[in-house]
């Protein structure tokens, strides 16, 4: 198991990370208060009275790599300004960073020691759902089981291919591991793979991580993850400094197209152009795992902007949806206590689907801007392009 900063989990999602960067380039997160923070970001920080913001939150700036400390300040982070730049970086790219920098013990927390046998819980757990789905040993995994996987084994995360295939086929073996394991470490450990979660091709409900990507492209994810490696800095917070050096514009060596699993091209979504933002955004709204599960759970045939009910009007199909993504566009779906959100999740009909791209493509490019800033522009754009549907008009 590994340590994380359990209770925070609103602060870990994507559009949240982005607006704390954002924060944290014009103010000092150290002696920032409460109003103005809920002024800046839109985030309450809730915590006792008598703490600070920052002593209850630095934990969670420090694990995101958004700032380091220094002579009594926070410093943002070159992650933190790549973050708070329009368009620079996407959900996929930081999080896969993460997850292969992140290492247990971790220089966000006290006792730093860099002498450390250093592990990587989230790249092992990241490389084990995609190893189970590269050898179509399922698609799906419970926590429990990657918990328990990662004690038994003893894996630091750099494992290649054949060794984490070894692992396979033992799922009640780590179940039992992890069940247990010290009840505040699984949590803590648990609530990490649930901010892990909002990679696009990966969905989170009732103690199951699903991945929705075809074996193709979870081979060669996996062969291009790998941890980011020391030498460690004695002084944390220059380690956080070290590692977030890496991140540079965002860019990173590994491929986010996933070929074999999203065979349309992205013009068919309704954009007018390309750019990795719009493709996240399209990858996330193809998430097969989340579209059957959105559907299990909301068995709607009708679309939220023109009404049309399309089981009615197509009485041959059961619904003839797709599902719209109402944050930003490189943001991944939200992840709550109970799992993947489906607050943030529209059920469209095809043709409006591509009438709404078209509408962000054109506000967007006339506020020169490639992403939205935050997640109540992102919902008060979607409503304006509702507003401004017309309804069918027949020549």
């Amino acid at each position: 198991m590994w340590r994380w900063d359990q209770g925070h989990l609103k602060y870990f999602q994507f559009d949240a990370i982005r607006q704390i960067a954002s924060f944290v380039q014009n103010y000092d997160f150290r002696t920032a208060d409460r109003p103005l923070l809920l002024a800046e970001t839109g985030l309450d920080f809730a915590a006792p009275a008598t703490h600070s913001p920052w002593r209850n939150y630095s934990r969670t700036l420090k694990l995101c790599l958004l700032v380091s400390e220094n002579h009594g300040q926070a410093i943002p982070t070159p992650v933190a300004q790549i973050l708070s730049t329009d368009g620079a970086v996407t959900c996929d790219e930081y999080f896969h960073f993460l997850a292969s920098s992140f290492t247990s013990p971790s220089p966000a927390f006290r006792g730093w020691n860099n002498q450390e046998v250093f592990r990587y819980p989230l790249l092992f757990s990241l490389k084990y759902l995609l190893a189970k789905t590269a050898i179509n040993a399922g698609s799906m995994a419970t926590l429990d089981e990657i918990l328990g996987a990662y004690q038994i084994s003893g894996f630091t995360g750099d494992e290649g291919d054949e060794e984490f295939i070894s692992l396979m086929g033992r799922t009640a073996e780590f179940e039992a591991a992890s069940h247990g394991s010290d009840s505040p470490l699984r949590r803590q450990s648990c609530e990490s793979l649930w901010v892990l979660a909002q990679i696009s091709y990966l969905y989170i409900k009732s103690g199951l991580i699903f991945v929705s990507l075809e074996k193709e492209d979870a081979r060669e994810i996996f062969q291009e993850l790998a941890p980011i490696l020391g030498p460690h800095d004695q002084d944390p917070n220059n380690e956080i400094r070290r590692i977030s050096d890496l991140f540079r514009d965002g860019s990173t060596s590994i491929s986010f197209e996933y070929p074999h699993t999203i065979v349309d091209d992205l013009t068919q979504s309704g954009f007018t152009e390309g750019g990795k933002i719009k493709k996240t955004h399209t990858i996330i709204e193809r998430n097969a795992g989340l579209r059957q599960h959105y559907f299990n759970e909301h068995p709607t045939a009708v679309c939220d902007v023109c009404s049309v009910n399309t089981a009615l009007s197509y009485p041959w199909a059961e619904r003839i949806l797709d599902l719209h993504h109402l944050l930003p566009l490189s943001s991944g779906t939200r992840v709550e206590n109970d799992g993947t959100s489906f607050s943030d999740l529209r059920p469209v009909c095809p043709s409006c689907h591509r009438a709404i791209h078209r509408f962000y493509d054109k506000w967007l490019t006339g506020k020169s801007l490639k992403d939205f800033r935050n997640a109540t522009e992102a919902f008060s754009v979607y409503t304006n392009m509702k507003s401004e549907f017309r309804g069918f008009i027949y020549a």
